[in-house]
C-alpha cells in the first residue's frame, strides 16, 4: 500500500518563538516547523529556509535560535535534541554542529562574551552553560549547574554580567550575576510591588540597574538598585497604559526607550524614567514578541495571527511578513468558509486570522497574497481577557466558475454565556455579493442582503455552473434562488442581486445543495438537502438566458430523520450523500438505492479533474472513485482533526492513482498541511 506523504504546505507557523535581528539589521531570522526563515528587512522576502530537512520524519523541533557571538555572519540554530547547528545565513552552508548532550530550551548571545544555553538533563534538572568559542568539538562551561524552576521571560544585559527569569506562575523572580556565579530569588510581595500582581513577562536594561517587569492588571513595574539592595533601598516606579495583560517587554539597544505590547493589539513606546506613551494602534490581533534592531531603526512586532510587522522608530509599518494567518479567537478555529479555489489568482481563499477578514495565498509557494476586508470593522480586545467582544466573522464563501463573483455570509458571533435572543446585534446576519474589477484587479461590493434567510443562519450556497444564479439554504426551511439583475439605465436602476423564488419541503431546514445534468438530458437540476431528505427539482425553462423556474420532481429518502445529511456529490448520473452517521449512493437515472458505507464524513473535497472523491471519515481518509466505484482509504490520527479540505492542480504526476491530476491540502486548526506522493 502506497504511503502517503504529509508536508507543510505555505509559510506556516513563524510565531511561536521570538524573532532574531541580524547585527548589522539587515536581516530576521524566525523559527518555522522544522526550519529557520531568513527575511530581508527591506523588501520582506524571504532569502531562504535554513536548518530544514526534507524527509519530514527526520525533522527535530527548534527551540531557539542566537547570532553567533564570534562571527556576526553566522547563526546558532539550538535543536530540542542538544544539536546546535552553526549556519552561515547568507549563503545557506551548515559550518559545524555542537552536541550538548542535553535537552535545549533556550540559547541567548552576548557579544565577546559567548554563547549561554538554557539545558535540563533527563532529571528534569536544569542548568545553564556557556560557549566561549563557538567552533567544532568545543565544550560548554557549566555557569550554574541547577537551576531553581524552568526558567521563562529570560533576558540578559550588554554586557552579560546579568540575567533574569521569572518562574512559569510569574511570582518569583530570579536574578543570575553571571560574575559571582549567584542566584538571587526576588519573590512578589506587597512590599516590592505594591499591587501584587502576577508577573507576565520582564526585561533587564540594558546597561543600567534596571528590571522591566510587565504585569496581570497591566502595569508595568521598573525596579531600580536591585542588585545590592541591602545597601541600598530599592525603588519602584509605575507606567500604566495596558487594560489587559502585558504580554511582551523589551528595551531599545541603548535603552533609551521602553517598548510594550498586550493584547489591545498596540505597539507602546515609552521614553525610559519618563511616562510619555506614544503609540501604533490597530495592528489587528493581539502583540506576542517584541525585538528591537541593534541600530534603533525599527522593531519587530510578532503577532497571534501568524504574522510580524517592522515597525520603524516613527512607529510607521515599514514591512509585514504573514503566513498563514492563523485563527486566535477560539469562534474561528474550524475555518468556518472552508477553502475555496480563485483561478483568476492561482490563490487559496480562506479565513484569516483578523476577524472579518479572507487571506489569498498562492497555490505556487503558499505565501500569502493579501487580505481582503469584508466586514469593514477593527477588531477589539475585550475590557475582561477571560471575556470575548461581539464580532463579525465570515461563516460562508462561495465563488462563481467565472471567478466574476464572490459571495460571503458573515454573521456576528457572541459570547457563549450570553443570551442572544436579547440582543438584535448578536444575530446580526448579511450575504454580500462582491464583483471582481478586472482593471483596478480587486474586488467592489455589489449588494449587501440583511438577514438573507430572516433571523436563521444561512447554511449552504452553491452557483450554477452555466449561469448567474445562486442557491442558497438556511434554518428557516427554505431554498432560495438569487439572480442578477442587470443595470438599467432608463430607469436609473443598478445592477444588484435579488431573491426572485424560494422553496420549502415539508417545513424542515434545509442545508446541502448540488446541481447535477444527467447523461441522457439538457435539463439542468437542483439537489437540495431538508433534513434527512435529498429532493430534486427541474428547472423547467432550462435557458441560460432566462431565470430559472424549479418544481419539485422526486425525493432521495433515508428512513432515520435523526440522521441528516451534510453534504450531497454528484458525478456520472450518481449521487453520494453524505448523513451524519452513512453515506448512500444513489442513482439518479433510475432513482436506485445502489450501496450504503457506515462511514462518519465530517468534510469533504472532490476532484474536478478527476472522477475522485476525497472524504474524511474519523481517523480514515477515503478517495472513492465514481468510475468504477473503487475506494482507496489511508488511516492517521491527523484526519480525525481535519475540518475544511480542497484539490489543486499537480505539477507533476503521481504513481498515486487518486494524485494523478491533483493534490489534496486540508485544514487542521493551527496549521495547514498539504497530502501529497513525491
Amino acid at each position: 500500500m502506497k504511503k502517503l506523504n504529509i508536508r507543510q504546505f505555505g509559510i506556516g507557523t513563524i510565531m511561536k518563538y521570538r524573532p532574531i535581528i541580524s547585527s548589522d539589521s539587515k536581516y530576521i531570522f524566525t523559527i518555522g516547523d522544522g526550519c529557520v526563515y531568513v527575511w530581508i528587512v527591506k523588501t520582506g522576502e524571504c532569502l531562504r529556509l535554513i536548518n530544514q530537512t526534507t524527509n519530514s520524519n527526520d525533522q527535530q523541533t527548534i527551540v531557539s535560535i542566537a547570532v553567533n557571538p564570534n562571527n556576526r555572519l553566522q547563526l546558532c540554530v539550538g535543536e530540542q535534541n542538544g544539536i546546535i547547528n552553526i549556519w552561515d545565513y547568507e549563503d545557506g552552508i551548515l559550518i559545524h554542529t555542537i552536541k550538548v548532550d542535553m535537552e535545549i530550551i533556550d540559547l541567548y548571545s552576548i557579544t565577546n562574551n559567548g554563547l549561554f544555553v538554557f539545558s535540563k538533563n533527563n532529571k528534569n534538572v536544569y542548568s545553564l552553560y556557556r560557549i566561549e568559542s563557538i567552533r567544532h568539538n568545543c565544550s560548554p562551561l557549566i555557569v550554574f549547574d541547577k537551576l531553581p524552576c524552568l526558567p521563562t521571560n529570560i533576558s540578559f544585559d550588554q554586557k552579560g554580567e546579568l540575567s533574569i527569569f521569572i518562574n512559569v506562575d510569574g511570582t518569583i523572580i530570579y536574578l543570575l550575576n553571571l560574575i559571582n556565579n549567584q542566584i538571587k530569588s526576588i519573590p512578589i510581595t506587597k512590599k516590592n510591588l505594591s499591587y501584587h500582581d502576577k508577573i507576565t513577562c520582564a526585561q533587564i536594561h540594558p546597561n543600567q540597574e534596571c528590571i522591566a517587569l510587565g504585569t496581570q492588571s497591566g502595569r508595568i513595574a521598573l525596579w531600580y538598585n536591585f542588585v545590592n539592595s541591602t545597601t541600598k533601598e530599592t525603588t519602584v516606579s509605575y507606567l500604566h497604559w495596558h487594560s489587559l495583560p502585558v504580554i511582551c517587554l523589551t528595551f531599545s539597544f541603548d535603552g533609551s526607550y521602553l517598548i510594550s505590547g498586550g493584547h489591545e493589539c498596540v505597539l507602546v513606546k515609552w521614553f525610559y524614567r519618563k511616562s510619555e506613551p506614544t503609540f501604533r494602534p490597530r495592528l489587528g490581533s493581539p502583540i506576542i514578541h517584541i525585538t528591537s534592531s541593534n541600530d534603533q531603526t525599527f522593531y519587530v512586532s510578532t503577532h497571534s495571527d501568524n504574522s510580524l510587522h517592522l515597525i520603524g522608530s516613527n512607529l510607521s509599518i515599514q514591512q509585514t511578513i504573514a503566513g498563514i494567518n492563523h485563527l486566535f479567537l477560539p469562534q474561528q478555529a474550524s475555518l468556518p468558509a472552508g477553502i475555496n479555489i480563485f483561478l483568476r489568482q492561482q490563490a487559496l481563499v480562506m479565513n484569516s486570522g483578523k476577524p472579518g477578514y479572507l487571506q489569498f495565498m498562492s497555490i505556487e509557494n503558499g505565501k500569502l497574497i493579501f487580505n481582503l476586508d469584508i466586514v469593514g470593522e477593527n477588531y477589539v480586545s475585550p475590557n475582561d481577557i477571560t471575556e470575548q467582544c461581539l464580532f463579525t466573522d465570515i461563516k460562508r464563501l462561495v465563488i462563481d466558475p467565472t471567478d466574476t463573483w464572490l459571495v460571503t455570509f458573515e454573521e456576528r458571533s457572541s459570547n457563549s454565556n450570553s443570551n442572544s435572543n436579547t440582543d438584535d446585534h448578536q444575530n446580526e446576519r448579511k450575504l454580500r455579493f462582491w464583483m471582481f474589477n478586472q482593471i483596478t484587479n480587486e474586488f467592489e461590493l455589489n449588494t449587501t442582503i440583511l438577514y438573507p434567510h430572516g433571523q436563521e443562519t444561512l447554511n449552504q450556497m452553491l452557483f450554477h455552473p452555466n449561469k448567474l444564479e445562486l442557491a442558497t439554504t438556511g434554518n428557516d426551511g427554505f431554498l432560495k434562488i438569487w439572480n442578477f439583475i442587470q443595470q438599467n439605465l432608463i430607469t436609473k436602476r443598478v445592477s444588484h442581486w435579488r431573491c426572485l423564488s424560494g422553496h420549502t419541503h415539508r417545513s424542515y431546514s434545509s442545508s446541502a445543495l448540488s446541481y447535477y445534468k444527467l447523461s441522457t438530458s439538457n435539463e439542468m437540476n437542483l439537489c437540495c438537502s431538508f433534513e434527512h431528505l435529498v429532493t430534486v427539482w427541474i428547472d423547467k425553462i432550462n435557458d441560460l438566458n432566462e431565470e430559472s423556474r424549479y418544481e419539485y420532481s422526486s425525493c432521495f429518502a433515508h428512513f432515520d430523520r435523526k440522521n441528516p445529511v451534510q453534504f450531497i456529490i454528484f458525478n456520472n448520473d450518481q449521487i453520494l450523500v453524505c448523513h451524519k452517521t452513512l453515506v448512500n449512493l444513489w442513482n439518479c437515472l433510475n432513482g436506485q438505492f445502489i450501496k450504503s458505507f457506515s462511514w462518519h464524513v465530517h468534510t469533504y473535497a472532490k476532484d474536478p479533474r478527476s472522477p475522485f472523491v476525497a472524504l474524511f471519515d474519523k481517523s480514515f481518509l477515503h478517495f472513492y472513485s465514481f468510475s468504477d466505484g473503487k475506494c482507496h482509504s489511508r488511516k492517521s490520527s491527523l484526519f480525525r482533526r481535519v475540518t475544511s479540505a480542497s484539490y489543486i492542480p499537480n505539477k507533476r504526476s503521481s504513481s498515486f492513482i487518486p494524485f494523478q491530476h491533483s493534490r489534496l491540502i486540508f485544514y487542521i486548526p493551527e496549521q495547514i498541511k498539504v497530502s501529497a506522493i513525491e
